[in-house]
């Protein structure tokens, strides 16, 4: 939280923002009709201490905000499917084991230092004199919804965390030969001669033997299996009958416009002004209503049929955000109504709400119609009729796949237009038994049935049928296993006494790179092989090594002539950047697995179920 006060608050802009935040930010947050919670709710407590669904609402809000102004322009329901406000929770449950666990080792930030904090914030400054400013800390922490104390308590608790974990890491110190190992690795190069050879190198590859043939199909016959294909038909039901209820259900599907405001209660005309007046000033109605003894109440994205006086009501849905009116009551005197957010009425959607309706039709009166068709096919087939003549005989569509492999495929390996985005199809029918037709399902706009007709077992292509294949594959291995061969031979010879020249020219290699220094990244950017840089590197002085070339076919020879390794005595300063990379890299690993030692002795226990009526799963989820 501390480091989102930091962002939220930097800049003159930001200030603005600040202030006009208003009184929006934990009640966006709630859903229609009031959580309802008990004071003492929390969605999680850790070693005893509770975090409570406000603390938790207020730093979602926070953040989103953050991220808003970042140019991140993130819905709060799209946050939470995204699971931000577990995220969130994640890590509040941390701060608040790192500072039980600061708070038993006895260590504490001071007075001095949360003050000094919190005068660094701007939106507590006095804009003329840029000094601290009681009246505009007052405000500030208003607009963000925190009463003196609970803010000046999460600053303590947040510096006293940064001052425990940085005691706790400050001795970590990555040793100098770290600093040295990297430099090393960083800045050696490597000389090295290159030579290549193209496929004709090896000649002509005779063509493969009977017995050779029969050897590579039974090699591969797995790679050759013909996978089970099934014959199936699936049948449609017409989307008139859920428009015709999507219709009916239009005005109960209608979400109405809803409004967040807060209400001053008063007793006079002249009262109710002055309190009007006061808010549209900049007062908090907190302050206000402190002021002149006036009640406040909140309302939370209510629909105007949810505000409990039909007059503040009327107020409420006509007058503009942010603005603050005086209204004669029917259940008190005077009240003093200001909005403070606006949510617009939303018309319903026939494809967000089709799940929705066809669940519903299903619960209700397509029960029978299912009960109906799944009769007359039975009845159909038990007298020997097709699944195709029952599903006629119910006026319903037929789509005939004649085969499908389990990924769509037809039989000659190309995709199934029919059967294309539909997983669900595909997986009932390898799951329903010949000759049965499954249950009806939803796919896309439509219900179907899947029946399957015939199951074409998994076979193996015979050897005359991929007799063509079988001869390129084993060509193209012949070639690579003559070529490696060869790069062997120049490998051999060096090793023998000759020269990587003289070798490489008796083996039919030209030298295409003679004692040219590269490092790891050139070498890796400029050698057309796979593993060839890794063994340069990898490989002793004098050694040679050998692989085949990626981006044709041929064979490639490298010596490694010399290794150059820089003095890491002669760059201090470089030597030291890259001990420090290193020390930083280890810090914050021994830093992370510290907090999850210290979170996992905290006795944290989350609660689920008021997490989950907190922020629900949208229609659409649940729905699925």
């Amino acid at each position: 939280m501390l480091l989102q006060f930091r962002k939220f608050s930097r800049g003159g802009i930001a200030i603005i923002i600040l202030l006009l935040v208003g009184g929006a930010m934990v009640l966006f947050l709630i859903p229609s009709g009031g959580l309802n919670f008990s004071p003492s709710a929390s969605v999680a407590t850790v070693s005893g201490q509770q975090i409570t669904p406000s603390q938790l609402s207020r730093e979602l809000e926070l953040t989103l905000r953050s991220r808003r102004n970042n140019g991140e322009n993130i819905s709060q329901q799209e946050a939470i499917e995204a699971g931000l406000h577990e995220q969130i929770l994640d890590s509040m449950i941390a701060r608040n084991a790192m500072f039980a666990f600061a708070d038993k080792a006895g260590v504490s930030a001071s007075d001095a230092q949360v003050a000094a904090y919190i005068r660094e914030i701007p939106g507590v400054l006095n804009p003329i004199t840029g000094s601290f400013d009681q009246a505009a800390y007052a405000q500030f922490l208003g607009t963000m919804r925190y009463a003196q104390p609970e803010f000046e308590s999460d600053i303590r608790e947040e510096l006293t965390t940064q001052l425990t974990m940085g005691s706790l890491v400050s001795g970590i110190r990555a040793p100098s030969s770290y600093g040295a190992l990297a430099f090393a690795y960083q800045t050696e190069t490597r000389v090295i001669s290159i030579a290549d050879a193209p496929a004709s190198v090896v000649g002509a590859i005779p063509a493969p033997t009977e017995a050779q043939l029969q050897n590579l199909w039974e090699e591969v016959q797995e790679q050759l299996r013909v996978p089970e294909f099934r014959a199936m038909a699936r049948v449609n039901i017409p989307e008139q009958r859920l428009r015709e209820e999507f219709d009916d259900r239009r005005a109960a599907l209608t979400r109405p416009e809803r409004r967040t405001y807060v209400r001053l209660s008063a007793q006079s005309q002249e009262q109710a002004n002055d309190a009007a007046a006061r808010l549209n000033r900049g007062e908090t109605p907190d302050a206000v209503a402190a002021a002149l003894g006036l009640q406040v109440t909140r309302g939370a994205d209510q629909a105007r049929s949810e505000v409990p006086d039909a007059r503040v009501g009327e107020a409420v849905f006509t007058q503009a955000r942010g603005q603050a009116r005086a209204v004669q009551g029917q259940l008190t005197p005077w009240a003093v109504v200001r909005v403070d957010a606006i949510t617009a009425a939303v018309e319903p959607d026939f494809a967000a709400a089709r799940s929705e309706i066809r669940d519903a039709i299903a619960a209700d009166e397509a029960a029978d119609l299912l009960n109906t068709a799944i009769g007359v096919f039975e009845d159909a087939r038990a007298g020997g009729a097709t699944f195709a003549e029952a599903a006629r005989q119910s006026g319903l569509t037929i789509v005939t796949i004649a085969g499908t492999t389990q990924d769509g495929l037809d039989q000659n390996g190309q995709p199934i237009e029919a059967l294309a985005d539909h997983e669900a199809v595909l997986a009932t029918a390898f799951q329903t038994p010949e000759s049965e037709a499954s249950d009806f399902m939803p796919v896309g706009d439509a219900d179907v049935i899947v029946s399957v007709e015939r199951i074409i077992p998994a076979t193996v292509r015979p050897l005359e049928e991929v007799r063509p294949q079988l001869t390129q594959m084993f060509t193209a291995r012949e070639l690579g296993r003559r070529l490696r061969e060869r790069g062997a031979q120049v490998v051999e010879a060096v090793r023998g006494g000759q020269t990587f020249a003289a070798a490489a020219r008796a083996n039919g290699f030209t030298v295409r790179v003679t004692s040219q220094a590269v490092n790891r990244q050139a070498a890796a950017a400029q050698i057309p092989s796979r593993s060839l840089p890794t063994q340069i590197f990898a490989a002793a002085q004098g050694e040679v090594v050998t692989d085949m070339r990626g981006d044709q076919p041929g064979v490639l020879v490298a010596q490694v002539e010399r290794i150059n390794r820089a003095d890491p005595s002669a760059a201090p300063q470089v030597v030291e950047a890259a001990r420090t990379e290193l020390q930083d890299s280890i810090g914050s690993s021994f830093a992370e697995a510290l907090q999850n030692e210290i979170v996992d002795r905290a006795r944290v226990n989350r609660n689920t179920s008021l997490m989950e009526r907190m922020f629900p799963a949208t229609s659409t989820d649940q729905g699925q």
